[in-house]
Parts: structure tokens; sequence; C-alpha cells
């Protein structure tokens, strides 16, 4: 009559880490937003410096020469793999509050997966 209730203490546990988890969120958007990665072009005349909010917060443009075009591609993708960085670090950070709080959420991987694009 009585067997499931083995799994209270589970889910009564489960309950205060989602009490916490408001809190944590605010503490993590802080964190990333003074954490800081840079993407760069693959010519290398373009580097993108963005928090992991997605802020950019400073760029480096070294032109010698370069048609305007390519200057304008060069942009495009270094702000691009600061972003992708961004996304990635963001997602690696909820993980590990999840785990740090033992909250074992089903689809997370997925979900994360999907957040950052690989």
């Amino acid at each position: 009559m009585f067997k499931g209730l083995g799994n209270l203490g589970n889910i009564a546990a489960l309950m205060a880490s989602f009490k916490e988890l408001p809190g944590k969120m605010e503490e993590l958007n802080l964190r990333m937003k003074e954490t800081f990665v840079t993407g760069s072009s693959g010519c290398g005349h373009v580097s993108v410096t963005c928090n992991c909010t997605g802020q950019v917060q400073k760029t480096e443009i070294t032109v010698e020469g370069i048609p305007n075009a390519k200057l304008q591609q060069a942009i495009t993708d270094a702000a691009n793999e600061a972003g992708k960085k961004a996304k990635a670090e963001y997602a690696s950070a909820i993980k590990a509050m999840a785990t740090e709080m033992n909250l074992d959420i089903p689809g997370i991987d997925g979900f994360l997966t999907t957040m950052t694009g690989h």
C-alpha cells in the first residue's frame, strides 16, 4: 500500500532545488555578464569580444589594403564566432549549475545542444 512513498524524499529535495533556481539563475546571469569570449575572423584581421550574454564589448580591426567586402565578411565571421563561444559558455554554466543543485532534468542535454547549435 505504501510502496511508492520511498520517492517522497527525492521529490522534496527536487522541490527545494527548484525553489533555489530563480536565485541561482540570477547569479549565473550576473556571472555570464562578467565572463568574456573572443572570436576572430578566419583572415585574422578582425576580433570581437563579447560577454556570455551576447553583448559585444570590443572589436579590433587590423586593416591594410583590405577590400570593403572582405572586411565586412571578416567582421561578420568574428562576431558569429564570439556569439557561438558565448552560447557554449552559457550552456556549460547552466549544466554545471544543474549538476551542482543535483537537478536531474530530463532532456537538458538536448536543450543545451539546441541552444548552442552543436
